[in-house]
């Protein structure tokens, strides 16, 4: 059983324009039996369009897996969904121009009781909190991410990086295809997953994040992290999802 608390901002420096993230969740029900999901996009191009193309990701998302049928295999399904979205995108903006650069990142964790199945394309994250640690388990479609990887730079150097907000992969018409990042992770009783679109994790410290996290319950701690990426200037939207698992 998982313990959710969740919050979003604009941020201080957009706060006079329409947020681009986009949150959801779907929870074990009468017609579903499956594990719960929990899903955080970022919109890219332009205010409209990405709020737009978002909320059409985090919504495909979400009607996909309940129409899912129980499955052994969550990986699969969590990149097939994924897909979906992309193809949800395509179809959007066909004989609309003014939307037709529109795309999204997505992060996204199916909640098993003994594991968590992690997805993603593009730059917003998933993280693991196991005790007193806390580790990044998703993967960043990202020049910068690819640098990191490489041993170019350090994760410290690619948070002021130059090209730190270009992405090698996101969630637009103008792809023809996407590969999404999925994985398995064993988790643990009172392990802790976050989520975030990098208008947390571009500010605010890894180990502060950690701090907060292991200190309050799941909705206080995604509070108290707004409060510190605003504090931090709030360049960007900030949503912040954490799951405990009790």
């Amino acid at each position: 059983m998982f313990e959710v608390g969740k919050a979003t901002h604009t941020g201080l420096k957009r706060k006079d324009h329409p947020n681009q993230d986009q949150m959801g969740d779907v929870f074990p029900g009468l017609f579903n039996r499956k594990p719960p999901i929990v899903i955080l996009a970022d919109g890219m191009g332009g205010y409209e369009g990405g709020a737009i193309a978002s909320k059409l990701v985090v919504d495909t998302i979400k009607r996909d897996y309940r129409k899912a049928g129980r499955r052994l295999d969550y990986q699969d399904l969590l990149r097939e969904i994924i897909i979906e979205s992309h193809l949800a995108i395509k179809n959007k903006v066909i004989n609309q121009p003014k939307i037709s650069k529109m795309g999204s990142t997505v992060v996204a964790a199916i909640l098993d009781d003994k594991n968590v199945y992690v997805g993603n394309v593009g730059d917003s994250r998933a993280y693991i909190i196991h005790q007193k640690k806390i580790k990044q388990v998703s993967y960043d479609h990202s020049f910068v991410g690819e640098l990191v990887r490489q041993g170019a730079i350090t994760p410290e150097q690619g948070l002021v990086h130059p090209k730190r907000n270009i992405l090698t992969m996101s969630i637009t018409a103008q792809r023809s295809e996407i590969n999404p990042f999925v994985h398995k992770y064993e988790i643990e009783r009172n392990d802790k997953i976050l989520l975030c679109s990098d208008g947390l994790w571009g500010v605010v410290e890894s180990e502060k994040m950690l701090e907060v996290i292991n200190h309050y319950s799941p909705q206080i701690a995604a509070n108290k992290l707004i409060d510190m990426a605003n504090e931090n200037s709030g360049p960007d939207n900030i949503s912040v999802i954490i799951a405990k698992l009790k």
